[in-house]
């Protein structure tokens, strides 16, 4: 009888733990969709100022 029961249980077990995969997928694909266009824009503004150029230590001995 009991293994009846867990015979049962097993493919609701099973659709259960695809359903919170496909849910945090699509969280995670949501997030990304996102944030994309200000790490574009992010990206775009840190190439256009000019970074300051650093003298290094050991041009002087």
């Amino acid at each position: 009888m009991n293994s009846a029961i867990s015979a049962r249980r097993r493919p609701k077990t099973g659709t259960m733990t695809r359903v919170v995969l496909l849910v945090s997928f699509l969280i995670l694909f949501g997030r990304l969709l996102f944030i994309i266009p200000g790490a574009i824009e992010h990206h775009q503004q840190k190439n256009a100022t000019p970074q300051p150029v650093s003298q290094s230590s050991s041009d002087s001995r």
